[in-house]
């Protein structure tokens, strides 16, 4: 065989074992107890996000709408209507809202306060001619010197927290740009780190077990953590100070405090948080005195690597808790969840179990069960419940709530929820209390809609920019519409 035979081969050798180690190593780093933890946590959030009501929530909080509509005529002088209508859409930064009055479906009334990432703006033509509004990029050049400004002491001057706050909001309407984003990553980042450390300084153990779960048996890899006072110290230690020289996690705080700092300087609020941290620092010798054993059990599902179930043992200075979380092999589609917490000290036990009865193309139904149960010793044991039951019959649209106090007592909501397309309507039909139907609800045909694709309307393009108003012209602005609401209300209901 000639060199150049034997050079590829060797290399095509190495290649291979190399490919082969690589394989081998990602296995092993794939399969360490805090890899598994926190990759079974991402499953199991990622699955919880495809629930269908958090799906919802999530379309609607980004492009989409929550509208609530009542016929008055029960109440008011002839047949009107209101509906309040929410827009919501975070990725771009638009929403608003509008509120309808209607009077045998003629418009008596429409208000509208929209906005966007540079601007927003109020409209409402049976009130006032032309929109109001404000562009956030001129704030910094007109708020000073205007109605608004606190060193011209004006009926509307701002305190100095909301004046510094508003001259700001051009940054701050910027910076709030994907913020959800970054929030949600910033929290994953820190849940891997806490679940690395807990690993690193718990006793950990590893064993098999199959567990059942609304009637499914799931096979589980059972990862276990026993963690004293020693062991949290440092781990919270390593979180803490981990944070603390954290750059990505202070713009981030920056970012928040700005967004929070109405009444309340960003720096200040700032200050706060990391003050709270070296609290935490400094207290770290007072947790290490403390008398604590932890142990936690997670319950990693063989197939898919989801939490299936989390049970906790918490024994602080001899007071003893025990903690169970089930969720089943898929959050998502599980038949069962339930929250348990028994404190063995004073014996009483705290449950929540989520029960899906069926949920199909025909129906959905699900209960709720809430329990409280205490052991007194020789007076013997006390246990109160409280029950929700939900049933939806998605062929007919019949929906009912119902609830059961811990006397025994019924209250009920019934009426009708229809799903067309990207809308959930409900019509609310009947309350019932104790047996007893309240008045008037029918007739109320009290309905919420939400529209997971609603996009919001756009502010209108040119507007007053309040900033630059005199006083006495806003003045006349501001009664201007608290008179029309005046007469409004006097026509229709007083």
């Amino acid at each position: 065989m000639d060199k150049k035979k034997r050079v590829l081969i060797i290399g095509g050798s190495a290649g291979a074992a190399a490919l082969v180690a690589l394989i081998v190593v990602t296995i092993v780093l794939a399969n360490r107890p805090s890899a598994l933890i926190v990759r079974g946590l991402v499953n199991t959030i990622s699955d919880a996000k495809r629930i269908e009501v958090f799906d919802v929530a999530d379309d609607v909080a980004n492009g989409g709408s929550i509208a609530v509509s009542a016929n008055l005529d029960k109440f008011a002088k002839d047949d009107v209507t209101v509906e309040a209508k929410l827009y919501t859409d975070l990725d771009s930064l638009k929403g608003g809202y509008e509120m309808t009055v209607a009077e045998d479906d003629e418009k008596v009334l429409q208000a509208r306060v929209l906005y966007s990432e540079d601007k927003f703006a109020f409209t409402c033509p049976e009130l006032v001619d032309g929109a109001y509004g404000i562009n956030y990029k001129n704030l910094e050049k007109n708020l000073p010197g205007s109605i608004f400004d606190p060193d011209e002491e004006t009926d509307y001057s701002l305190s100095e927290e909301q004046f510094d706050y508003f001259l700001n909001l051009k940054d701050t309407a910027k910076n709030n740009k994907n913020l959800e984003r970054d929030i949600d990553n910033m929290s994953a980042k820190y849940r891997k780190l806490i679940v690395e450390k807990l690993v690193k300084y718990a006793e950990v153990g590893r064993s098999s077990k199959t567990i059942t779960v609304g009637g499914e048996k799931i096979p589980c890899t059972v990862i276990s953590l026993s963690i004293d006072q020693d062991a949290l110290a440092l781990a919270v230690t390593d979180v803490v100070e981990y944070a603390m020289e954290d750059k990505d996690l202070e713009k981030l705080v920056n970012r928040i405090a700005a967004n929070g700092s109405y009444n309340e300087e960003p720096d200040e609020i700032i200050d706060e948080f990391y003050d709270s941290l070296d609290e935490i620092l400094d207290n770290i010798d007072t947790l290490s005195e403390e008398d604590i054993d932890i142990t936690l059990d997670f319950y990693i599902t063989s197939s898919g690597r989801r939490i299936a179930q989390v049970d906790g043992e918490f024994e602080i200075n001899n007071e003893e808790t025990d903690i169970s979380i089930v969720l089943g092999k898929n959050v998502s589609t599980t038949k069962e969840m339930s929250l348990t917490a028994k404190n063995k000290s004073y014996n009483e036990t705290y449950s929540i179990v989520y029960t899906v009865k069926e949920n199909s193309a025909k129906l959905y139904e699900s209960d709720i069960a809430i329990s409280h149960k205490r052991d007194s010793g020789s007076s013997g044991s006390k246990e109160d419940k409280q029950k929700v039951t939900i049933e939806w019959d998605k062929k007919t649209s019949d929906f009912e709530l119902e609830y059961k106090d811990k006397w025994d007592e019924k209250y009920s909501i019934k009426g009708t929820l229809t799903q067309k397309g990207d809308k959930y309507i409900f019509v609310l039909t009947n309350i019932k209390s104790g047996g007893n139907a309240i008045p008037n609800v029918k007739s109320l045909e009290l309905t919420v809609t939400i529209d997971r694709k609603d996009p919001a309307p756009s502010v209108p393009g040119g507007f007053t920019d309040i900033t630059r108003m005199e006083n006495r012209e806003f003045k006349h602005l501001v009664e201007d519409i608290s008179d029309g609401v005046q007469d409004l209300w006097d026509e229709y209901f007083d």
